[in-house]
């Protein structure tokens, strides 16, 4: 039996396993090959979509379905197909409506068959589509086909409570809202976060949940955290997610993903 062999390990990218330039050291690339060649699974539970995660390939190596969208989609890479998806439906595109009509000033991103569109712009928005590398895309919400799987709205710090509470009396329990940032909410299917697709993840893979570690370091990453028996957090992740993690790794820009490889290893975790 080889040394990793039944062992999962999935982690967030940004704050956790890539670096602010959105590079993988090579420490953590060289111990993410090396729990792969000895017979570990290692993949990503991250909030970026299937074209914001292309861009990584092939600096980034996994062996198992990933978990993109914050949940709202496993996606094998490998095969170029959904293992699972949670969508938002026709139920997102009346949402979007409303918000359009209360929030003009809000950007409204929709995402569709793994296609990035912009129903309503803002600065925002631009920035999240160029740091992220998708390409802009605008579409008005009645020509964005169905399925939709999830919305994202930006906008100002101050002004995404207020569109959070307007969700929440307006469409009371239809949705799943997250903070991804202080700019962004993220607007998915009730029953959808990391935390529910990695339990699915991990009972498809067959693995045990002793032998399941996750890693994040976000607000969005709090489900995930709470999913699993060994929870990791690199010691600059924010307040919340360090009070839930059941180990705190090395700060993430020192390759927190390697130092938590290595304690596998040594059966520290």
């Amino acid at each position: 039996m080889k040394l990793f062999e039944g062992k999962l390990i999935l982690t967030d990218l940004d704050g956790t396993y890539l670096f602010d330039d959105h590079h993988i050291s090579e420490e953590n690339r060289a111990a993410a090959r090396y729990f792969m060649d000895n017979g570990g699974l290692f993949t990503v539970a991250t909030g970026r979509s299937k074209a914001g995660m292309e861009h990584f390939f092939p600096e980034l190596e996994i062996n198992a379905p990933a978990i993109i969208y914050n949940g709202s989609v496993i996606y094998d890479f490998a095969r170029k197909a959904d293992v699972l998806d949670t969508c938002v439906g026709e139920k997102g595109f009346r949402l979007c409506k409303a918000l359009e009509a209360r929030f003009p000033d809000a950007g409204i991103e929709v995402y569709a068959d793994h296609i990035p569109y912009v129903a309503q712009d803002s600065f925002w928005t631009r920035r999240h589509f160029r740091n992220v590398k998708m390409p802009w895309n605008p579409c008005p919400a009645e020509d964005i086909p169905q399925p939709w799987l999830s919305l994202v709205v930006t906008g100002e710090e101050e002004r995404l409570p207020l569109m959070a509470d307007f969700i929440e009396t307006q469409f009371p329990g239809q949705f799943f809202l997250q903070f991804s940032s202080p700019h962004m909410l993220e607007i998915m299917h009730p029953q959808t976060n990391k935390g529910a697709a990695a339990r699915h993840l991990w009972e498809l893979l067959s693995i045990e949940p002793e032998n399941v570690y996750v890693a994040g370091d976000g607000t969005n990453d709090v489900q995930l955290l709470k999913s699993a028996l060994h929870s990791c957090a690199p010691a600059d992740a924010c307040p919340e997610v360090l009070s839930i993690a059941r180990h705190i790794l090395p700060e993430y820009k020192k390759h927190a993903i390697a130092h938590l490889i290595a304690c596998i290893e040594k059966g520290l975790l």
